[in-house]
């Protein structure tokens, strides 16, 4: 067998062309990102409404928050998004009739495009079947910190790193997943210190979310990150950032949220963790109690609901 990169091309085409062959009138197609321009068009001319997944926020916004990001830590933008994938996007909008926003942000950030009167708030969620049972919150000499995904930029991991130069030992912090190298060369230091342990992509993270003592997610540009439900079906403490919070930071005392770059604010954050096993117990506990309510089940269910009530213009 081929590695799946050396065939994508042509299996997206196969796909695709079976895709428009099965759907027929009175259908709704629902189209993530990677689903070709070709084939948002082809489904206009068919008067076929499409509903897209926003999974990250507006291109021609993120490019913004990413550039700024990487300009102020001084270094070649690596994000990937050009001039011809924003203007890609915006057409896709104008052939579609919804999106499904996970979080605010992606909502706002459609301002002034041609959904921006058709969002419809959603969210991600988590299988509650691998819920930890719950935790307890002792006061501990050395706690573990998890973060989960690509280690980058646009993750605020340079933020999280810059903070956790003051943070005092025995504490750890855990990186599950890879580092941008970018980052890795940056920090080289401490992330070769025993103070950060260095786990890599792993297939499994919830044994790694079961064993940690809070959550840190400090993203800059984010759809809605499902490991911050993940660490709350595990009934972590989490610091977030406004993006990295998904819609369960909407819900009151679930977390604590912080603008990463406010590197004293961030620090406060952690050391009042690591200071307060109350607090620590208060996050952990409204967290978990909330997040049934991002069970993949009951996403589910609400998103048809929401595509079931929805009234679609003729394309």
């Amino acid at each position: 067998t081929l590695p799946y990169r050396k065939v994508v091309s042509q299996a997206s085409r196969i796909l695709e062309n079976q895709f428009l062959k099965a759907i027929q009138p009175g259908d709704i197609a629902y189209l993530w990102p990677a689903a070709s321009l070709k084939v948002h068009r082809l489904l206009y001319e068919r008067s076929i409404p499409v509903v897209l997944e926003g999974i990250n926020t507006r291109m021609a916004s993120a490019r913004e928050i990413l550039d700024a990001a990487y300009e102020d830590f001084g270094v070649e933008p690596s994000h990937g998004i050009t001039d011809e994938r924003i203007v890609e996007e915006e057409e896709k909008y104008h052939y579609s009739q919804a999106i499904f926003a996970p979080n605010r942000h992606v909502e706002s950030a459609l301002a002034g495009s041609p959904l921006e009167n058709r969002i419809l708030p959603s969210s991600y969620g988590v299988d509650m079947k691998k819920a930890s049972p719950p935790r307890d919150y002792p006061v501990k000499e050395a706690l573990t910190f998890m973060f989960c995904g690509y280690a980058c930029v646009r993750k605020g991991m340079h933020f999280l790193l810059d903070a956790w130069q003051n943070i005092p030992g025995p504490h750890r912090l855990q990186i599950v997943g890879n580092v941008e190298p970018i980052i890795a060369e940056r920090y080289a230091t401490l992330l070769n210190s025993d103070r950060v342990e260095l786990v890599g992509f792993v297939d499994d993270v919830h044994h790694y979310f079961a064993r940690a003592d809070a959550f840190v997610m400090p993203s800059l540009e984010e759809g809605g990150p499902q490991v911050t439900y993940e660490a709350a079906v595990h009934g972590l403490p989490i610091i977030a950032s406004p993006m990295g919070a998904s819609r369960l930071g909407d819900e009151d005392g679930t977390m604590l949220i912080v603008e990463p770059s406010d590197r004293e604010a961030f620090e406060d954050a952690l050391d009042q963790v690591i200071r307060s096993a109350e607090l620590r117990r208060a996050l952990g506990s409204r967290a978990r109690e909330r997040v049934p309510y991002f069970d993949w089940d009951a996403v589910g269910a609400r998103r048809a609901e929401q595509l079931q009530t929805t009234q679609f213009l003729a394309p």
